[in-house]
Formats: C-alpha cells, sequence, structure tokens
C-alpha cells in the first residue's frame, strides 16, 4: 500500500476573508486584509489582519510565524524580493482556496515571475 509523502511546511496565503479552510485565496498577494498560515504538521489553520500600513507588502504580518513558503496567485518583484531574502519558497498553481490548496501541496508550482507590481 502506498502512502501520501507528508510535505512539512508553513505556508501562507493571501485571503480575501476569514472563512476558515473556505476562505478563497485573493488573486495578488498584496492589498488584503487576512493571512492564513497553515501548518502541514500540526494540521492548524491561523488567520492574521494585515496591518493597513504595510501598502503592497503583508509580508510583515507573517513575522514571528515562522512561514517557509507562500502560495499566491501572483505578487510584484519587490515582495518577491524580500521573501527569497528570507528563504521563502514560492509557489503557485490554480487552487482557489485554503481548503484546495491544503489537498494539493504535492502539485502546488514554483512561483518564478512577477505580476508585474
Amino acid at each position: 500500500m502506498f502512502r501520501k509523502k507528508v510535505i512539512d511546511m508553513r505556508i501562507a496565503m493571501a485571503l480575501m476573508e476569514n472563512n476558515g479552510m473556505d476562505s478563497r485565496v485573493h488573486p495578488h498577494f498584496g492589498h488584503v486584509e487576512f493571512m492564513g498560515v497553515y501548518d502541514t504538521s500540526t494540521k492548524d489553520l491561523s488567520i492574521v489582519g494585515v496591518k493597513p500600513t504595510q501598502g503592497c507588502s503583508p509580508i510583515a504580518s507573517l513575522e514571528g510565524l515562522k512561514v517557509d513558503t507562500i502560495y499566491t496567485f501572483g505578487m510584484g518583484m519587490r515582495a518577491i524580493s524580500l521573501c527569497r531574502g528570507s528563504g521563502i519558497k514560492l509557489k503557485t498553481g490554480r487552487f482557489g482556496t485554503v481548503k484546495e490548496v491544503v489537498a494539493n501541496l504535492e502539485k502546488l508550482e514554483d512561483l518564478n515571475e512577477s505580476c508585474g507590481h
């Protein structure tokens, strides 16, 4: 019998609302009110508010949360540089809710390009 490979990570997602596992992933990383952080080891989801003074870079809201991966549909070059400089991996895909992202961790792709911001 084959077992699904467990991927250990703390993955953050920019969210459109605070609706638990059914929260929708925001189409762009910046200008969001909520960030979700899912821990694959404990299977816990934390949703935190984004500080309004951050503009298009909610990365500061993740400080202290030990995030090692961010899932997003798009991210500007400044945010990409900040993440890479902090050792945070960037992932993307076609999954629109936290639940879908978590169910498809092994299918996430590397985010290699900025969205042009």
